[in-house]
């Protein structure tokens, strides 16, 4: 079997030379900090991985701060509800959020960031910025849409009190969270924890758990938001009935085939 990095190297110069390859596309170098400027206005959830990996992280682990001329500041990351330290000179596969599906590409931690006085003060990390990312359509992650053919409904709510933060549908649902696209009734911000409820046919398990917002920018539908909502805790029914339907979709495009 061929080793995740060499089977990276290999995607990524076929990739450069031919601007394709399996539903991906390079974005050239002009329009990268375009990408990146969108990214830090709209606070776009990000994910980390190694280089080695042979899957490329979906983005539910922190957030775009700001970007400078000489860097990419990202907050503090998570690996499901613990917080990642990462380390100066470490190389990593980032992946940020978009329209359509999310950007990757491959960045070197500068050093720790750190902004504000008090309550207000923030910390992540300084990146350098990708000398080339590529665009891979939501499909292609490990990530199921399930508005179209489950239609479920979802409701945010305050700990605690359990008051009613807003409602509305869920996009798309993976292991480590899930992407809501709700009317709100009372303003959040990320990193906040909230609790979710969805209920669903069948075919997955309903959800009520704490999350914390990873994400959240205007949705095009007017007075909606979109909003990444990663578990505190991992949902082990929930990955394993996540894991059935991938494998029913798949065996069912086979036997279309």
């Amino acid at each position: 079997m061929l080793g995740g990095r060499f089977v990276r190297l290999w995607f990524r110069s076929i990739a450069a030379l031919l601007g394709y390859e399996s539903g991906a596309a390079r974005a050239d170098e002009a329009s990268i900090r375009t990408i990146l400027e969108q990214a830090a206005s709209n606070g776009a959830s990000i994910g980390i991985g190694t280089l080695d990996g042979t899957v490329l992280p979906s983005p539910l682990s922190g957030h775009v701060v700001e970007l400078d001329a000489d860097g990419l500041v990202i907050s503090r990351p998570f690996e499901g509800a613990i917080r990642r330290e990462l380390v100066s000179g470490e190389r990593l596969q980032l992946s940020i959020t978009a329209e359509k599906g999310f950007h990757h590409g491959e960045v070197e931690v500068l050093g720790r960031w750190g902004a504000g006085e008090g309550a207000d003060r923030r910390y992540g990390y300084r990146v350098t910025i990708p000398t080339m990312l590529m665009h891979e359509e939501r499909r292609g992650l490990h990530r199921i849409p399930v508005a179209f053919d489950l239609a479920p409904k979802a409701c945010l709510l305050r700990p605690g009190t359990l008051a009613e933060i807003g409602n509305g549908t869920v996009v798309d649902i993976s292991e480590g969270g899930l992407c809501v696209c709700a009317s709100l009734l009372i303003a959040v911000r990320l990193e906040e924890q909230v609790v979710v409820r969805a209920d669903f046919p069948a075919i997955l398990p309903p959800i009520h758990a704490r999350v914390t917002i990873a994400h959240l920018m205007p949705a095009r539908k007017p007075g909606f938001w979109e909003l990444g909502l990663r578990f505190n805790e991992p949902q082990q029914e929930l990955g394993q009935a996540i894991r059935a339907l991938e494998i029913r979709r798949i065996n069912r495009a086979g036997a279309a085939a």
